[in-house]
């Protein structure tokens, strides 16, 4: 085995590293911006729930 199909054996493993690396860099990427709306939703429903909650308390220590 010669030195250039020994490089090439080598080099084969660590582009592919790299090609899985730009992929999945790029699919966060394009999911950031629907994280950020389920971020807010979250948050909206915690508020609520906390909201909620608030009320409950209210009306428990009324009875």
């Amino acid at each position: 085995m010669n030195w250039a199909n020994l490089l090439i054996l080598l080099l084969c493993p660590l582009m592919m590293l790299f090609c899985m690396r730009g992929h999945k860099h790029h699919k966060h990427h394009d999911h950031h911006s629907s994280d950020h709306h389920s971020i807010k939703e979250l948050q909206d429903q915690i508020t609520k729930l906390q909201t909620d909650n608030e009320r409950l308390k209210e009306q428990l220590k009324s009875k």
